[in-house]
């Protein structure tokens, strides 16, 4: 069986791609975010910041970042997703702007999240996990 370092050298694309999306992402999510939530954004950027930690260890192999990820994904798209379409009725002139960012980014990393999980993905956490337990 080969090492954890060997399995990490040689894994597939996805969690990789996923990292970058979800990076791309939250760099779409931080203004809005600071718009919507001003006073109170101290949940959202905690979520924010566990999606990128989460992110990285995923790309490591490690299923706990996946479910970190997936759950500090869930909470901002909880958080952000309202103002996709409120955003456009909002009087600040780039209302516009943020919902459109705001829905950029909740696409990018729904497709994030399907790469997180795709069969190449699960393989390769499997294979971690296993060669981490020996």
């Amino acid at each position: 069986m080969p090492s954890v370092e060997e399995l990490r050298a040689s894994r597939p694309p996805e969690p990789g791609f996923a990292r970058i999306l979800l990076i791309i992402a939250v760099v779409l999510w931080v203004p809005v975010a600071g718009y919507v939530y001003y006073e109170g954004a101290s949940l959202v950027a905690v979520a924010l910041f566990l999606v990128v930690f989460g992110a990285f260890g995923a790309v490591k192999g490690r299923q706990a970042g996946r479910i970190m990820t997936t759950v500090a994904v869930g909470v901002t798209i909880l958080a952000m997703a309202p103002y996709c379409w409120q955003g456009f009725r909002d009087s600040n002139p780039y209302g516009a702007a943020y919902a459109a960012m705001d829905i950029v980014a909740v696409l990018l990393s729904a497709i994030a999240l399907t790469k997180l999980y795709h069969p190449n993905t699960n393989r390769y956490v499997e294979q971690v996990t296993a060669a981490r337990h020996e």
